[in-house]
């Protein structure tokens, strides 16, 4: 989730639906309050292993209320030293057959592992612009830099098949740095272990930027 998104921007949770009373009681306002816990093999971030082959412990706590309305925050480790902490709110709902998503959030690095520099101040947080459409099973998102607009923009289009996840994901770096995609296959082998296959390419050649795909493990903890 941050730039980083694990969403990892497959880390953000989406609103649940309207709750009903009972037919002979009012309509009344709800909300809930959910938590997970991930245990992965790295931190895969848009085809990049940012934990360079460690393993990555990762958290989350999401309140949703009823009108569409969410808030989260999210904490996960980067490697021996250093961790990220993104804090967002958005809104999700369908118009007819199609489901929408916008949310804002920041992502903070209070730590390095490099060096023994200190980490940022939470006043120098970047953060983005999430806007999600969904038409099942097919969902596209678009990733905005909210700190400054002309940097970057990133776009994933994702679907599942029954066990079987896919997602073809482009970073535009704006004002630096290269064009790349990467097209990500994920297999649940249960409710809580998973297996995901990422192939990072440079645009245009199709060709794999590096000579071998990552591969990542993750496990749900019991919370």
């Amino acid at each position: 989730m941050n730039v980083k998104n694990k969403f990892k921007l497959s880390s953000l949770a989406l609103a649940s639906a309207m709750a009903m009373g009972a037919m002979s009681m009012p309509t009344v306002a709800s909300a809930e309050v959910s938590s997970s816990a991930t245990l992965s093999s790295m931190y895969l971030w848009r085809g990049q292993d940012v934990s360079t082959g460690k393993p990555t412990l990762s958290g989350d706590i999401t309140y949703k209320h009823d009108s569409g309305a969410y808030a989260f925050g999210w904490l996960s480790s980067e490697g021996s030293n250093s961790y990220e902490a993104d804090f967002g709110v958005g809104y999700a709902g369908k118009m007819g057959s199609v489901g929408y998503d916008v949310s804002y959030y920041k992502y903070w690095y209070p730590t390095t592992n490099t060096g023994g520099k200190t980490g940022q101040s939470f006043s120098e947080a970047g953060a983005e612009y999430v806007i999600g459409l969904t038409f099942e099973p097919v969902t596209f998102k678009a990733f905005l830099d909210a700190t400054n607009p002309i940097d970057y923009t990133y776009f994933t289009l994702s679907g599942s098949v029954g066990k079987f996840g896919l997602t073809y994901g482009f970073h535009n770096p704006k004002a630096s740095g290269k064009e790349y995609s990467h097209l990500d296959i994920t297999y649940s082998a249960t409710d809580k272990l998973s297996f995901t296959l990422s192939n990072p390419m440079s645009v245009g050649s199709g060709k794999p930027i590096d000579k071998d795909p990552l591969m990542m493990m993750s496990y749900s903890l019991p919370i």
